[in-house]
This record gives C-alpha cells, sequence and structure tokens, in this order.
C-alpha cells in the first residue's frame, strides 16, 4: 500500500486481532523463557540453546509488529508467523525432554493462534502436526509401553485437538458475526446509496421544472420507495400532501397529491385540526400516530379508514409552513424513527421547489398585474381620445366645413370671423386637453419638482380645461416620499379626480397633503353623488374598475387606500405610505 494513503494509527489498531496476537507472543515468548529459567533439570547448554531460539522468536515478532505499525501485514506474513511458532514449539520439546518436558503447555499457543485467525482447519493442521511430533518423542524415548504413559501421551493429544476444535468454534462463530455486520453494514451502504440517488432525482426535478405539482408527485413516489426499502414492501402503503389553503392559516388543508388514494380523496379540503398534523406544525419535527381511527380529521379520508400507524413531516421553509406529507399503513407500529429521518430529507428538499414555486407564481402574477395595467391603461387613453380630443376635432371639421359653405355663399365678413373664432376656441380647447392627458401620462414635473407642484400644476390644468373647482393643500409635505412612492401617489389621485369629475357631478373637489408620524397621507375629497362602493366592488362596474386600481396600486408599495362614500354623500378616497420604507432618507 501506498504511503501517502495510508491513514495514521490509532488505539482501536493496538486492539485488532493482528496486534493481539503479536501482543501475546511476547508473554508466550516471556513464559517459554520462565519455565526454562525455572527448569532445574536443564544443562547451561540447553538453556543457551533455548536463549537464542526465544530470540529468534523475539526478532521475528518485531518483523511482525513492524509490518502492522507500517499497516503492510498480507496473510503470508500470519501463515508463516504460525509456521515459525510450531515449528519454535517442536524444537524447544526436543531440547526440554520430548513429551515429557515442562515446556509441554507451550504448544497450546500457535494452535491457538492457527484456529482462532486462521480456521478450524489450520488449528487442526498445527494441533496434528504437534501431536505426531510429541508422539514421536515418546517413540524414540521407548517410553511408550505402560497403560499410563499411553493415556498421558492420549490426554496431551485429546487437548491440542479440543482446543484447536474449540478456538476454531469460536473463529467461526466471530467468523459469522463479522459476516452478519458486514451483511448489515452493505445493506445500509447501499440504502443509503439509493436514498442519495432518490435525493438527486428529486433535486434534478426541483432544478428542472417550476412546476410545484410535479415536484410533489416525484416526492411522493420516491419517498415511497425509500420507505419500503427501510422497513420492506408494503402494499397498503398510502401517501398524501395537505397544503393549507391559506398562508399561516391552518384551519384547512387541501390534498395536493397523492399515492395509492381513491378519486374520492383527490383535491379534498379537510380541517387542518387534527391531532397529528398539529402535533406535527408545532414541533416541527416529524410525528409518529399508532391511533390513527380515533383521528377524526384523517378518518374522514377514504385511503385512511383501515390506517393504524402513520406518520406525518412538515413542509417548511425556515418560519413558513406550507403544510405536512403524511404516510399510513394498515399495519400496526410500521413507521419508526428511522423513517422520519427519511421523511424529512425529502421535506427539506420538496419544500424548496415549493418556494421557488411560489416566487414564480408570485412573478407571473405581477407580470400579469403589468400587462393588465397596460392594457387597461391604453383603453382608458383610447376611451379618453374618443371622449375628447376626437370629439372636438370633429366639432373643428364640421364648423370648418361650415365657413367653407359661408365663404361660398358670400356671407358677411363678420359672421364669417365669428365662426372661425369659434373653432380657434375649440383648438385651443382640445391642445389644452391633449396636453392635459399628456402630462397625467408622464408628469415631467413630477420628476423635477415632486408630488406637491405636479398636483398643482395638474390641477391648474383642470380649472383652465373644464372650469373645475379643484384645491391643493400641503400640510407639512416636503419632499418626503421617494420618487416611485409619488409617482404612485399621484396616479392614485389623478384617478381619484378623473373619477370625481367623470362621474361624481362633483362642483369641488379638494386634494389635501399631510406627513403624521412618519406615515403620508393623500386624501381626494368631492361633494358629488357619491355610490354605493361595497356593491360596486361586487359588481365589478366599468365605471367604478378605477378605484380597484387604486386599492392595487397602494398594496404594490405597501401602503393603504381606503375608499369611503354613499349615495348622496360624496367620495373620500385615502392613501396611506409608510415613511420608514418609501422615505428619502433625512
Amino acid at each position: 500500500m501506498r504511503s501517502d494513503m495510508r491513514r495514521p494509527m490509532d488505539f482501536d489498531d493496538l486492539l485488532s486481532p493482528d496486534w493481539v496476537v503479536t501482543h501475546l507472543r511476547w508473554a508466550w515468548l516471556a513464559s517459554l523463557l520462565l519455565l526454562a529459567w525455572l527448569d532445574p533439570s536443564l544443562s547451561s547448554g540447553t538453556l543457551r540453546g533455548i536463549l537464542g531460539l526465544l530470540a529468534i522468536g523475539a526478532v521475528l515478532n518485531l518483523v511482525q509488529v513492524g509490518a502492522l505499525f507500517m499497516q503492510w501485514y498480507p496473510r503470508w506474513i500470519l501463515i508463516g508467523g504460525v509456521s515459525l511458532d510450531t515449528l519454535l514449539s517442536i524444537v524447544l520439546l526436543a531440547l526440554t525432554g520430548g513429551w515429557q518436558s515442562p515446556l509441554l503447555p507451550a504448544l497450546l499457543f500457535p494452535v491457538l493462534v492457527g484456529s482462532l485467525r486462521l480456521g478450524l482447519e489450520a488449528g487442526l493442521a498445527v494441533a496434528v502436526v504437534l501431536s505426531f511430533m510429541v508422539a514421536g518423542f515418546a517413540v524414540m524415548d521407548h517410553e511408550f509401553d505402560t497403560i499410563e504413559e499411553m493415556y498421558q501421551i492420549g490426554i496431551n493429544v485429546l487437548g491440542l485437538m479440543g482446543v484447536a476444535f474449540v478456538s476454531g468454534f469460536l473463529h467461526r462463530q466471530q467468523r459469522t458475526t463479522w459476516e452478519q455486520v458486514e451483511a448489515a453494514e452493505l445493506q445500509e451502504l447501499r440504502l443509503a446509496n439509493e436514498r442519495a440517488k432518490a435525493i438527486y432525482e428529486l433535486a434534478s426535478t426541483i432544478s428542472a421544472t417550476l412546476n410545484y405539482k410535479r415536484v410533489l408527485t416525484t416526492m411522493l413516489d420516491l419517498t415511497m420507495l425509500s420507505l419500503t426499502q427501510v422497513a420492506g414492501p408494503n402494499p397498503s402503503l398510502v401517501g398524501l400532501i395537505l397544503l393549507f389553503e391559506e398562508e399561516g392559516n391552518f384551519e384547512k388543508v387541501k390534498v395536493h397529491a397523492g399515492r395509492n388514494i381513491p378519486r374520492a380523496d383527490e383535491k379534498r379540503v379537510a380541517s387542518g385540526q387534527s391531532e397529528l398534523i398539529t402535533r406535527t406544525i408545532y414541533t416541527a419535527e416529524p410525528a409518529i400516530s399508532d391511533q390513527v381511527s380515533s383521528d377524526k380529521v384523517l378518518a374522514q379520508f377514504v385511503c385512511m379508514q383501515h390506517a393504524q400507524s402513520a406518520i406525518s413531516a412538515p413542509l417548511r421553509a425556515r418560519f413558513d409552513t406550507f403544510g405536512v406529507v403524511i404516510f399510513a399503513s394498515s399495519q400496526p407500529d410500521y413507521f419508526a424513527s428511522e423513517h422520519g429521518e427519511v421523511l424529512t430529507t425529502f421535506c427539506n428538499q420538496a419544500v424548496i421547489a415549493l418556494k421557488n414555486a411560489q416566487l414564480y407564481e408570485e412573478l407571473q402574477t405581477e407580470q400579469l398585474k403589468i400587462l393588465e395595467k397596460e392594457s387597461e391603461a391604453r383603453h382608458k387613453l383610447a376611451r379618453e381620445l374618443h371622449d375628447g380630443p376626437t370629439q372636438t376635432i370633429s366639432a373643428v371639421a364640421m364648423r370648418l366645413n361650415f365657413v367653407r359653405m359661408m365663404l361660398q355663399k358670400r356671407q358677411e365678413f363678420s359672421k364669417i370671423e365669428e365662426e372661425v373664432a369659434k373653432i380657434e376656441a375649440l383648438a385651443r380647447k382640445t391642445t389644452q386637453e391633449v396636453r392635459t392627458m399628456l402630462f397625467t401620462l408622464r408628469p415631467v414635473v413630477l420628476e423635477t419638482h415632486g408630488l406637491s407642484a405636479a398636483l398643482e400644476q395638474f390641477a391648474e390644468r383642470l380649472r383652465q380645461t373644464e372650469e373645475l373647482n379643484i384645491e391643493v393643500e400641503s400640510n407639512g409635505y416636503d419632499n418626503q416620499l421617494g420618487r416611485q412612492a409619488e409617482s404612485v401617489a399621484f396616479a392614485v389621485v389623478e384617478e381619484a379626480v378623473g373619477n370625481a369629475r367623470k362621474h361624481a357631478q362633483a362642483s369641488r373637489i379638494a386634494v389635501r397633503l399631510r406627513v403624521d408620524d412618519r406615515m403620508f397621507t393623500a386624501e381626494v375629497q368631492d361633494d358629488g353623488v357619491g355610490f354605493d362602493f361595497e356593491e360596486a366592488r361586487l359588481r365589478r362596474e366599468a365605471g367604478h374598475m378605477g378605484l380597484l386600481n387604486m386599492e392595487e396600486r397602494a398594496e404594490l408599495i405597501g401602503g393603504r387606500c381606503l375608499i369611503q362614500s354613499r349615495p348622496g354623500a360624496g367620495t373620500l378616497v385615502r392613501l396611506d405610505i409608510p415613511l420608514r420604507r418609501w422615505g428619502v432618507p433625512e
């Protein structure tokens, strides 16, 4: 193995089986040395030979320690170590008395190591070799004559074989346990891999579409697949995605997607006061219920009538909760905390799509509003041109034709001059009307001198063209609004004044501007015939659509437009805009 790929050693490595064998070998060598040193029957030459053999064993063990430390420990090193331990045991027996050697218990070590590390077959092989060596030493010493001696040798052989069998059985049990652990880890890894693929597929769906319904159905399919992978196939598993009808209002939920549900449950609207749903929303965590039948809200769903267990998780982005996802099964105690983790993972992915879809829907709504406003502006301009300048120009053309006929008949010059003066007055009025219309479309003075000056000029034009009694009062307002807010305020006031002069039959119109408590207020009040505003909103009469437009304009900048009117009592239009948001920095 390349050194740059090795990981640092830790304490757990020192407790691995190969390290434990090297630690035990030190103890084995030390015990052999102690037994040989305490045996008075050994000569000094024999003792020196034993010390040499033990030194060789120590050097070989150091080699194995080095291999372990370098994290390079192939299987042949382990086999070689067991073989050398066996050979060392045989030589020690030969030096210390053969089958009657005091070091005879030391034969157990290579048998144990062979069985525990290489399996029952290796341990039996070592035990057989050592058993033949013990029997061979007895034959060579001609001490295989009595029943007692045969019995003692048989006990030694059976002891070696028994140790081999016991340690081999333990090795097999340990190996089985390891295989089960590895299989469980492999299964967990496979599930994690499948879950990661499902999450990736959901993320790909989210990035590929802004259709939240498609995201919700994909999320249900992948979540159901992951849940069945965790707990096994379940034909009775059903899934529902319930979204709240209004943001922040948990009173009602509606089915927006489902799996394994009947048509009767599709798009069903139910109460949001379910015990399971309430617990999920207020804890913002997955909730499990094993008493689905007692939940009166869930019992309304056909797919839940046979359910005995259910799990729910919130669709939540920061502090905004869109709804809940519920899975139910007819099997009792089917769901566990692991299912909650899986469900939460998919909900966190799906809620991103919900948020994006919400923003996209709001953007589309704003685009539609802009298109509607543009279309409305064109229709308004067309109506005003038709009712104003177009009619006047037609009258000018008719009078010019009349003047031409007077000239052909050679009528008196004074009458012709009088008619031409009338035509000139009409032309001047038309010019003023067109200029007023252009002024309302783009009041340049609003951009250069502010709202007060623009409204004063607007009122002056109306006085000249229509002899309208209109007054503008500014009480404490000194261009505290920004340009965008002033444009909205001018449009609302212009719309209110236009409604008053066209429909209210008012003799006086008052426009008042003021600033109180960091709030800008504009009021347009007339003494006209008034109308029933609520009835007009319900019927959406063409003549009163401008009133609804004023409310929408105010809402776009976070303001508020209030309209008060009743038949015979005139109309008051009030616009409030917060300066904290749209005010000019002081």
